[in-house]
């Protein structure tokens, strides 16, 4: 099974890189054709993604959640998921040729790791709760991954209309009105996935207590897990309210992510992201 997981693997990456390169010539050419291709394309790339993930959770008899290529693909194709939801909206596909590189960045960062982790076997998850509770974190963090890339797209116009300067294809951007309601509305669904993600990885923790450690709840992760529930609740229902929109949301929004993945990086570095997490001696 190596060689098929090998071959829908960088297949998937492929395409898209391919759709990224033709979303971008739409930006000179301005052809609907173009971006209708490029999510053809980002389509095929999310099913080769799917069908490598199958085949290693065949071949091993875990869902492979483990390993940075797997969990870096598995965010890919949900994170395609969303933008595709969002592209189903009316004005809203010219927002792929913005979605697309970060996306495609992520997938090439994933193929980078992916000659030694491809062929490695996965961690087992302890239990059902664990599973869902990984699963639900990477949608999630694609909800506020494609809220971010939509909030620098809204800070982008705002600051051309601010200073009357018109790029090639902004007129074919939704408008800021637009762009405000779609970040709420991936907040406010990425929020409550992301708090019910925190309470089964509570649940977890608590049933297995003696595999954590007593100390389980003040593991760094943990803590920023934390603080980035109460920050995007306290934007979504601030936004919700009426006293945070504009460019103050999607300053927050793009900020908010940003410190979360920097984070999570940083715990990394550290070797600090599972302290207290997969032995009780850490």
């Amino acid at each position: 099974m190596g060689i098929v997981t090998d071959i829908t693997f960088y297949v998937g990456a492929a395409l898209y890189v391919i759709a990224t390169v033709v979303a971008l010539r739409f930006l000179r050419s301005e052809k609907p054709a173009m971006l209708e291709m490029a999510e053809r394309l980002l389509f095929a790339g999310m099913a080769f993604l799917v069908v490598s993930f199958v085949v290693r959770w065949a071949q091993w008899g875990r869902v492979p959640l483990t390993t940075m290529t797997d969990s870096l693909s598995l965010f890919a194709v949900l994170s395609g998921l969303v933008v595709v939801t969002v592209l189903r909206q009316c004005g809203m596909r010219p927002l792929l040729s913005v979605y697309l590189p970060p996306l495609t960045a992520i997938v090439l960062f994933a193929t980078a790791t992916a000659h030694r982790n491809l062929h490695a076997a996965p961690k087992e998850l302890s239990g059902i709760v664990l599973i869902i509770h990984v699963g639900l974190a990477l949608l999630a963090y694609a909800l506020f991954f494609v809220a971010s890339m939509t909030s620098f797209v809204y800070l982008s116009q705002a600051h051309r209309l601010k200073h009357h300067r018109a790029a090639a294809f902004a007129h074919r951007l939704p408008s800021l009105e637009e762009l405000d309601r779609l970040l709420f509305r991936l907040v406010g669904y990425g929020y409550p996935l992301f708090v019910a993600t925190l309470t089964l990885g509570l649940i977890w923790a608590w049933f297995d207590r003696a595999l954590l450690g007593h100390y389980w709840w003040l593991a760094p992760k943990v803590i920023l897990s934390y603080v980035m529930a109460g920050f995007y609740a306290a934007t979504f229902h601030l936004r919700r309210i009426g006293r945070l929109r504009g460019p103050k949301l999607a300053t927050l929004v793009f900020i908010g992510f940003t410190v979360l993945i920097l984070g999570y990086m940083v715990l990394s570095v550290m070797n600090l992201r599972w302290h207290f997490f997969w032995s009780s001696g850490t």
